[in-house]
């Protein structure tokens, strides 16, 4: 018999979004917007994060996770500890949309967030439900059940597998009430085969620039959109700039790459 879902997610499900009405939040940068449909990062849709080829050092990451060490092509634990911070970035917006009051839900086999990691990327941990999951086939049913309550505004599920079987019934539950769901892949894995993401996102590490006194720089990221639809893929170099003074946090474009393994900037943006 199934466990049953917390209180908040079953009281929260009444007030969800029609599945026409599910529209989309803006991502940011307009570079990276540029390559997005024009609703942005689609609300009631599915997407999937998971990690690149590791490169280069990791700064200021670890801050995310209890275990300070140091989200489908290979992958290192940096790069997959990246995928987790992107997701707690798309969650902060997600969450941050005027008038959403839904929490969010993360499954995981794990539980190694550490909430003022969470802060650093613009999340409320008060917002977040942490739930154990079991293996994959759990973790996924765990997921598809919480979107089909409409009463969270985002599930994430961390998985090492996604089928194109999964993947549909995933999306067909985040239509269904508006929820919005995101697949975490942070081990190394083969390229996942085609499925319903509305996009798909790869994370790994780079090099921090250094100031004037050789110190590092904010923390970089190559982020690489692989799946987009109503969009097209591209590959950014992007700075991860902390708020300060109640500013907002924000992933700022340094350049563009020429591939999505992180090759050499096409072109950069001020």
């Amino acid at each position: 018999m199934a466990s049953p879902l917390p209180s908040a997610l079953i009281g929260a499900g009444a007030a969800a979004l029609a599945p026409d009405a599910h529209g989309g939040v803006a991502f940011g940068a307009a570079a990276v917007a540029a390559h997005l449909p024009p609703c942005g990062i689609a609300l009631g849709a599915l997407h999937e994060v998971g990690a690149l080829h590791e490169v280069g050092a990791l700064h200021e990451v670890g801050a995310l996770h209890e275990v300070g060490a140091l989200h489908e092509v290979g992958g290192g634990e940096a790069s997959g500890v990246l995928a987790a911070a992107f997701v707690a970035v798309l969650l902060g917006r997600l969450l941050g949309r005027p008038g959403e009051a839904r929490p969010a839900v993360w499954i995981a086999r794990i539980g190694d967030l550490h909430p003022p990691g969470l802060l650093t990327y613009g999340l409320d941990p008060g917002r977040l439900l942490l739930v154990r999951g079991g293996d994959d086939a759990a973790t996924l049913a765990a997921a598809e059940a919480a979107l089909r309550t409409g009463g969270a505004a985002a599930v994430v599920a961390e998985t090492a597998t996604l089928t194109r079987l999964a993947a549909r019934r995933l999306h067909l539950a985040c239509r269904s009430r508006g929820s919005t769901g995101l697949v975490l892949r942070r081990a190394a894995t083969a390229a996942s085969e085609g499925n319903a993401a509305a996009t798909r996102w790869q994370l790994g590490p780079a090099p921090s620039d250094t100031d004037a006194t050789r110190q590092p720089g904010p923390p970089r990221w190559r982020v690489a959109l692989t799946q987009a639809r109503g969009g097209r893929p591209g590959a950014w170099l992007m700075e991860w700039q902390a708020g300060e003074n109640d500013a907002p946090h924000a992933l700022r474009v340094v350049a563009e790459l020429a591939d999505l393994a992180g090759g050499a900037p096409r072109r950069q943006h001020a």
